[in-house]
């Protein structure tokens, strides 16, 4: 391989990012028309981009600073984008919503007003805890389009679509709990680093 090549694939992991923020739209027009099996294709396919962006920066090395800001804020756009939207259709239980755009606000907030206001440089190095909630953010999501499809499907069986919905409702609950922990230990270290007595978000 050339190494025009090996330079071009280095940026495939941000490009995998940039795609899932500019599915966001479609996926929220499809679902606004009422084409859930569309919908939740397309978002299949942005869930998968955020697994293949991490590791293909792990496998290859394709680090980059630009990278490690644009991967979270490509995740948190797009749970923050959908979960109000499924919320509007009565799809997501509105207490994790209300939790998770906390949350979300709260975390992209520190771009702005950290960096581009208060000039306090920051590092990130996230436990377990925030990356679970994440997954179970996404995984929400993913029930909720879900449930969307079988509830339009006309021989699809009410055994089906409740065990569906029971599923998305346990996870939701685990994700509350979770959304709450995270907003408990984010907010004071966001008020530490504002503060300049600390640089680093766990």
């Amino acid at each position: 391989m050339s190494e025009n090549s090996l330079t071009i694939l280095r940026y495939l992991p941000n490009s995998l990012s940039l795609l899932r923020i500019l599915l966001i739209p479609l996926i929220i027009f499809l679902s606004l028309r009422d084409w859930p099996a569309y919908a939740f294709g397309v978002y299949i396919i942005g869930a998968l981009t955020d697994l293949l962006d991490g590791h293909l920066a792990r496998r290859f090395g394709w680090h980059s600073h630009f990278g490690s800001i644009l991967d979270p804020v490509a995740d948190k756009l797009l749970v923050l984008c959908l979960m109000p939207l499924l919320w509007y259709q009565t799809v997501i239980p509105p207490l994790f919503t209300l939790l998770v755009i906390l949350r979300y606000s709260a975390q992209l907030s520190v771009f702005p007003v950290l960096l581009g206001w208060l000039k306090r440089p920051f590092k990130v190095a996230p436990k377990q805890l925030p990356k679970l909630a994440t997954v179970v953010a996404f995984i929400v999501l993913g029930l909720g389009f879900a449930q969307q499809l079988i509830t339009g499907i006309p021989l699809s069986t009410p055994v089906t679509a409740l065990f569906i919905s029971n599923l998305l409702i346990a996870a939701a609950g685990i994700g509350c709990i979770l959304e709450a922990w995270v907003l408990i230990t984010f907010v004071p270290r966001y008020w530490q680093i504002a503060r300049g007595t600390h640089d680093t978000f766990e």
